[in-house]
């Protein structure tokens, strides 16, 4: 689950869960009963100083959520999905800044190229900082039973990534990580610059683009990226969720020319850091420890 405020003043929180309602098993093994169906998004007014009915936003899709990011001139969001053959998503909503009235769910792809591989396994699929024009493909049945939205997508012409997991605002873009992405499966780090005339008939004149621009190596700084923030000076901070038990979970700074350097290591325990951003005057970073559950600030000095 993942939360992010946006901008006219709420929470989105998404499941990363496709479980369905009744009895089932927990992640620890644990006997559990579901009272209902998972795999939703769900908005909180930020304000609230009493527990919310939770109301799944079923137009914004049934998959395994991962994060969520607003583009404010517009009022559409963008979805990634945490799984290795994820799509990535767009909600474009009826009314912007009432989610709860329903509205478009599409998924990107590449002009010219169909169900296009991002994840650079076996080849050069995508190469570093090669802006590619993109359109979106409308999806049908988002509420689905089967946990087959992606392939549906994909089979439409929609692009794969692997493992889609943070996203953030990034000056006049939007930086998402796919943490399984790369060669050596160790993380890529992508951004979509919306069109100027993003989620309109317009779009097609001139198109959002797609720019990969990182990808780990085996001698990288930063492994397997998970969760991300735009600094205040302009660099993103990118959380790690690495099964290397030889090396602490990181927080790393990724400069715009793509060079890295250390935050913070996690000394704690080998668990993944979550859930990284700024306080609003960008004096204090705060990260999760995901295990045993704790949360960190560290306050600078920052770079000015």
């Amino acid at each position: 689950m993942r939360w992010r405020q946006d901008p006219w003043g709420s929470w989105l929180s998404c499941e990363e869960s496709f479980a369905e309602q009744g009895p089932g098993v927990s992640n620890s093994g644990a006997a559990v009963s579901r009272e209902q169906r998972h795999g939703y998004v769900f908005e909180v007014p930020a304000a609230a100083t009493e527990l919310i009915k939770p109301v799944p936003l079923k137009a914004m899709g049934r998959f395994e959520h991962e994060a969520a990011a607003v583009h404010e001139p517009s009022g559409i969001v963008y979805l990634t999905e945490d799984k290795w053959d994820s799509l990535f998503y767009r909600f474009i909503p009826n009314t912007p800044g009432r989610l709860q009235e329903g509205g478009r769910l599409q998924a990107l792809a590449i002009v010219g190229e169909a169900a296009k591989n991002t994840h650079n396994w076996e080849h050069v699929d995508i190469e570093i900082d090669e802006a590619i024009s993109t359109h979106w493909i409308d999806l049908e049945n988002i509420d689905g039973d089967l946990n087959d939205l992606r392939l549906r997508g994909a089979a439409n012409g929609a692009a794969k990534f692997a493992r889609g997991e943070g996203i953030t605002l990034a000056d006049d873009r939007f930086a998402f990580t796919c943490t399984i992405g790369g060669s050596n499966r160790l993380g890529q780090i992508f951004t979509y610059q919306p069109s100027p005339f993003e989620g309109t008939d317009r779009e097609q004149d001139a198109p959002g683009k797609l720019t990969l621009i990182a990808e780990a190596s085996q001698n990288a700084l930063l492994k397997n990226y998970d969760n991300l923030t735009m600094a205040p000076w302009g660099d993103l901070i990118v959380c790690e969720d690495t099964e290397d038990n030889t090396d602490r979970c990181a927080l790393v700074g990724v400069r715009p020319d793509g060079s890295q350097y250390l935050v913070a290591n996690n000394p704690y325990s080998a668990s993944e850091l979550a859930g990284v951003c700024f306080s609003p005057d960008g004096k204090t970073l705060f990260v999760n420890i995901q295990y045993p559950g704790m949360t960190v600030a560290i306050t600078g000095p920052w770079p000015g």
